[in-house]
């Protein structure tokens, strides 16, 4: 079975995640026999996948807490790891569908075409802009910055006021 599985995901992005580990370790030392027989093939067999992505900080606990709730359907809990990693899954997946991703590219046909893919494209001048409007980056700064940018033929000279505007022609947009 491990071969079939791993031949359909191998070509997949994949990751594994703690709480998985967390729950076949548990099912390991404390669950019925059969189960614990399978939960320690489980652990022998998930040198593949790479190391666990430590979850605690990716999702908020107490989300993971209502869908665990949904889950349960009104029946108590067997135990307070029951339907735990599945929580922490979808939590997770509904994070992703909340999340903005960018692109950082100095290419301007790529940031036009970046769109397309459901990506926030800024060039690092557009960046720094908004940096400096959020006053995370000063804009003096900024300017430095531009200038070793334009020394390495990366885009031209920008002044502090340009990125407090935002007003930075093409290498700005979109």
């Amino acid at each position: 079975m491990r071969q079939t599985v791993q031949g359909e995901l191998v070509s997949q992005r994949r990751v594994l995640l703690d709480v998985v580990v967390d729950e076949l370790e548990r099912l390991a030392s404390q669950g019925p026999p059969d189960i614990k027989d399978l939960a320690v093939a489980a652990l022998g067999q998930l040198d593949w996948l790479g190391d666990s992505v430590d979850t605690d900080e990716l999702v908020a606990a107490e989300r993971v807490v209502e869908i665990q709730d949904i889950m349960r359907s009104g029946r108590s809990l067997r135990h307070p790891a029951e339907h735990w990693a599945e929580s922490v899954i979808m939590a997770m997946a509904e994070r992703l569908q909340q999340m903005d991703p960018y692109v950082l590219c100095e290419d301007y046909n790529a940031r036009i075409e970046s769109l397309h893919h459901n990506l926030t494209p800024f060039s690092i001048h557009k960046l720094l802009a908004r940096m400096v409007q959020g006053d995370r980056l000063a804009a003096d700064e900024a300017a430095i910055f531009a200038d070793a940018l334009q020394a390495a033929e990366r885009g031209k000279d920008y002044t502090a006021a340009e990125f407090i505007s935002g007003r930075l022609g093409r290498v700005g947009q979109p």
